[in-house]
This record gives structure tokens, sequence and C-alpha cells, in this order.
């Protein structure tokens, strides 16, 4: 039994022994260390490039020409680019705000929210039937007896989002003139973070006024005049700027250049004309502040 035991020890020995002289030239696995991926010969994709909008803005038959507006930057670019929709203006400024896009379309009142942001920069405004700006309508049914906006004391409103120039902002600024606010003054306001809704909310008479963009107004007439035949416009603002292209003031100045310039010449293309088209915009032109003194 002892020699057997002996016998065993041996052969242990001989094994080991002969598997530490094993020669360099044997396979090591060393689980620590990944083979490189070999270089792709194709070009890398950058990071696309993200636009913002909101749907106060964006009638559900519009969304497609503000993509197309994102994908021509982006083209320009030379990268992908996503569209981004979020319901208020507020929701877009803080989007902003937080680096979650790199240029948005901003509302009028969304910029004199946030224009004192730091990191937030203007470079391009709208013009509209010739000109960079439009007004707030107060709109009232034709047959209604009410005649100026004191006779709306106790009476409900649409108005479209409560940093909305055109709607809130207008109202709010005409009610100060007698010491009033919106809260107070009517019975009932509904937000309804759409122009479009809100114009609807009078004519089906939900509410008994709205506040909206004249240009949401002037879109409706031109497409079809009897949608706003049944309405009148009570009172209206003064001139307010058209809604500015922000971006992200951290882009690199040669591509801050490249999507000033898309903007600036993107009417001279034809594909892209039939866009601006479909959103009544003629072109879009250098920011000008002047719009916003004030306010």
């Amino acid at each position: 039994m002892k020699g057997l035991s002996n016998m065993l020890l041996i052969f242990l020995i001989s094994l080991f022994a002969s598997g530490c002289s094993s020669s360099h030239s044997d396979i090591n696995i060393v689980f620590s260390e990944v083979e490189p991926v070999p270089a792709s010969t194709e070009k890398e994709e950058l990071p696309p490039v993200r636009v913002a909008i909101s749907s106060v803005l964006s009638p559900s038959e519009t969304i497609k020409h503000y993509r197309k507006i994102a994908d021509y930057i982006g083209k320009q670019l030379d990268r992908p680019a996503i569209l981004i929709q979020r319901k208020s203006y507020n929701e877009i400024g803080m989007l902003m705000m937080n680096g979650g896009a790199d240029i948005a379309l901003f509302s009028s009142g969304a910029y004199v929210t946030y224009n004192q942001v730091e990191g937030i920069e203007a470079i391009a405004m709208q013009e509209r039937m010739g000109v960079p700006y439009y007004y707030g309508y107060l709109v009232v049914n034709q047959d209604s007896n009410i005649t100026n906006i004191s006779q709306l004391k106790g009476k409900s409103v649409a108005i479209a989002d409560p940093s909305s120039n055109s709607s809130y902002l207008f109202l709010s600024e005409k009610l100060a003139e007698f010491g009033e606010t919106p809260e107070h003054f009517f019975s009932r306001y509904t937000y309804t973070y759409n122009h479009e809704k809100s114009l609807n909310a009078v004519r089906n008479r939900v509410v008994d006024a709205s506040a909206l963009s004249s240009s949401i107004y002037e879109q409706a007439k031109a497409k079809d005049p009897e949608s706003v035949a049944s309405l009148r416009i009570l009172d209206k603002s003064k001139p307010l700027g058209t809604g500015p292209v922000v971006i992200n003031s951290s882009i690199p100045e040669e591509e801050k250049k490249i999507i000033m310039n898309s903007f600036f010449n993107m009417h001279k293309q034809s594909d892209m004309k039939q866009a601006l088209e479909g959103l009544f915009i003629d072109r879009y032109v250098p920011f000008d502040a002047k719009y916003w003194d004030g306010l």
C-alpha cells in the first residue's frame, strides 16, 4: 500500500513539473484584455443635431415641414438630425437650458422668458407676409354683444400657453391697464397649449373669447375663409417679434455659421421653400432684438 502511495506522489510531482517548464510559445489566455476592434473603413458617425419645437406652434399637419427643416440643418452640418417635440414653451426652454437640444424654434413668448438665460443665443427670426412681426388677437364670435375687453369680465377665455407673448402676456398687459389680471378677471381660463385649439374653442363656443397668434388666425383664413367667418377680432396687441431660432451658445463657431447660413438661405432652395410655405414663413432673417424692447 505504501509503495502505491509513493508511485502516485511521484506521478503528481512529474506532472506539475512538466506544466511549469512549458515553452513560452504556448497560448496564454488573459481575460482582462480585449482584442482591439479593427478600425472601421467607414466615416465615423457624428452625434445628431437636436432641433426642438413646441406643439403650441405646430398643428399636426405642419410637423412634416418642421421635420424637413431639421433634416435640412442636419444635412448642412453633415450630421443626422432629430426633431424633438414638447407640449409647452416652458418645456422647450428648459430643454435648451439643460443642454437637451442644440437648436430650438422658440415662440416670441418663450424668448421673453428665457432670453437672459446663459447659454441661449438667438440667431434668426421668421419673416411672414413681408414683415418680421405679428400680433396677438383677442377673438370672439361675430354675433357676440361684447364690443370691448372690459365686457369680458366674468366670462371664459382660452389661452394658448402661460408663456405665450400673443396670448397670456398680451392679455395680462391689456388687463393691467385697468388693474386686473387674467386669473381674477375671467370666470374661467383654459390653457389649450395650441393656438389652433384656442381658435377652435371660441369658434365652437366652448369659451367666450380666445387670445391667440395672428399668424394662426391668418393661416386659417387663407386656407379656408369660412373657418373664421363667424369670428370677430375684438382687440389686438402691438407688433410682436416673430419666434426666433435659438441655439446653444456652446456650439463651435464654425457650426454656428453653418446653422445661420442654412436658415438665411433656406428659402432659396426649391424643396425647402415648399416647407416654409407650409408654415406660412417667407424666409428667415437675422435676429433683431428691438421687437423685444420693454418686454
